[in-house]
């Protein structure tokens, strides 16, 4: 199994690639989300352990965009608070594993998310009316046309499909897409917003509503 490994501490990393070798797992290693981005985007990873506090952003903004990618997902971190964990579930980690922790527990936990994944990650498509996202691809589609997104544009969307008929803050969308320490504004994410809205209202109504000065929902309904 290849294991991506999201660790800035280089003592537990060192610790943790020999233990992942000796139990047969190919483990490579990054110390941060940017680094964590560009390997996911060539090469094909089962699972990551990802820290929270990374040097560049938070660990919890990589979830969605690992899950997008049909990879399992275990939180290793200090950050061990119910709020934490609650949170990173919500965005989809498979389990959650808090720092001190036993590397054998650690092992049987990635053993048993393997081999007993969560259902919703073992959807290939997401979808909310004749809007339809296939992960396994990340090809989007509306009423079967095919939409040209942008990486950001993708990830809004999934984010979107993942939350229907739920508000989301500025201030969460920003967190979940670009990343907890991004210097990108909501006026930087509005722009984005309206990117997509204009790509999917081609082929049906809109489904992407504006909750003024609150935030956006995927509804069939809404404000505008």
């Amino acid at each position: 199994m290849r294991v991506l490994v999201v660790e800035d501490d280089p003592s537990l990393a060192a610790t943790l690639r020999l233990g992942l070798v000796s139990e047969h797992f190919e483990p490579t290693l990054t110390d941060s989300v940017a680094g964590a981005m560009a390997l996911i985007a060539r090469t094909a990873f089962q699972l990551a352990l990802v820290d929270v506090n990374l040097p560049d952003g938070s660990g919890f903004s990589l979830v969605p965009r690992l899950k997008d990618r049909s990879i399992l997902v275990i939180m290793l971190t200090a950050r061990g608070s119910v709020p934490d964990r609650v949170h990173g579930f919500e965005l989809g980690a498979d389990d959650y594993v808090a720092k001190p922790f036993a590397f054998e527990e650690l092992v049987m936990r990635m053993r048993a998310v393997a081999r007993h994944p969560a259902p919703a990650n073992k959807l290939p498509v997401l979808s909310f009316g004749d809007v339809e996202v296939y992960l396994d691809r990340q090809e989007a589609t509306r009423a079967g046309e095919h939409l040209d997104l942008t990486r950001r544009e993708y990830d809004l969307l999934c984010l979107f499909l993942r939350n229907p008929r739920r508000t989301l803050t500025r201030d969460q969308i920003l967190e979940r897409v670009w990343g907890f320490d991004s210097e990108v504004g909501p006026g930087v994410l509005d722009v984005y917003v309206s990117y997509l809205r204009r790509k999917l209202e081609v082929y049906g109504p809109r489904l992407i509503h504006t909750l003024r000065g609150f935030g956006y929902r995927l509804d069939e309904h809404g404000e505008n």
